[in-house]
């Protein structure tokens, strides 16, 4: 991937001056970048091209890591995007396995001598769709994405006659469809506002108090929404030390129209007896249900 080699360390390069910050935004940059290695991804002749694809993601998505492991939405995206490549796969490989037949034990003459259709066994069939279901985790999505050996020589046998026209064109498929997905999971990140923020309706009352922490464009979105539906509320914002991104919230609060206070993060205890209700996005959350927070 000699073409995108510059994308990579110029991105790399940011992450690690921190030009780059804000889930949003490495989310967004991570998966633009990601969709530029797979449609400049030469497919060699290798058997397994999904995996010679997942493979060209990884390693770009170590070096995305390495550069800055604070930002964990890089790794979510990067596993987003291991996770749509096999998602393809299987979905790839359940459509050329529609046309085979299952192989049982059957005493008919004729079904065996003039059924040309290439056959699997049912237990091959049967382990396929077990590991086609499988739940992702992740575990799986780092996986290498296996390829039923049954499956392969199958399908090999079958169409030694246009074997490569074959190739060429579910080749051509899988990089189509993955960058479609990746497309699609931009536009998921883009839009990831608007349905948080169509709850603030009805979780926000007349005269209500809130406190939040910092600067999130979530809750900045969240609060927006409220003041939009006409709801009176004010708003206390600790400044968030030592960045004190909570001045920068205020002021944006303030120029929409939102009665602010800032006040210290000392504060926020004798405050806390005072609201109804704390408003702060989770930076990230973990299996136990405890949530980490970036001021």
């Amino acid at each position: 991937m000699p073409d995108v080699q510059p994308l990579v360390r110029d991105f790399v390069l940011k992450l690690k001056r921190r030009k780059v910050e804000g889930s949003h935004a490495v989310a967004r940059q991570t998966a633009e970048l990601l969709r530029s290695v797979v449609s400049q991804h030469r497919m060699g002749s290798s058997a397994n091209q999904a995996a010679a694809l997942a493979d060209a993601v990884r390693a770009v998505g170590e070096q995305l890591i390495a550069a800055n492991p604070i930002e964990l939405a890089v790794g979510n995206i990067v596993r987003r995007v291991l996770h749509i490549i096999k998602e393809e796969d299987i979905s790839a490989t359940a459509v050329g396995i529609e046309g085979l037949s299952v192989t049982v034990d059957s005493d008919d003459e004729y079904d065996s001598e003039h059924d040309d259709r290439p056959s699997l066994s049912a237990a091959v069939l049967a382990a396929h769709a077990r590991n086609a279901l499988r739940a992702p985790s992740l575990q799986t999505l780092l996986e290498d994405i296996p390829v039923s050996p049954a499956i392969s020589r199958t399908a090999s046998s079958a169409g030694d006659s246009d074997g490569k026209t074959g190739d060429k064109s579910s080749t051509r498929k899988l990089k189509h469809d993955v960058i479609a997905a990746i497309g699609d999971l931009i536009d998921e990140i883009d839009s990831c506002y608007e349905p948080i923020s169509e709850q603030a309706v009805e979780l926000i009352h007349q005269n209500e108090v809130i406190l939040t922490l910092g600067r999130s464009r979530t809750v900045k979105e969240f609060l927006y929404a409220a003041k939009e539906k006409k709801r009176s509320f004010r708003v206390f914002v600790a400044e968030g030390a030592p960045r004190y991104q909570g001045h920068i919230l205020a002021k944006e609060l303030v120029e929409k129209g939102v009665q602010t206070t800032v006040i210290t993060d000392s504060a926020v205890f004798a405050m806390i007896s005072r609201v109804n209700m704390v408003h702060m996005c989770g930076y990230c959350s973990f299996a136990n249900s405890l949530f980490l927070l970036q001021i």
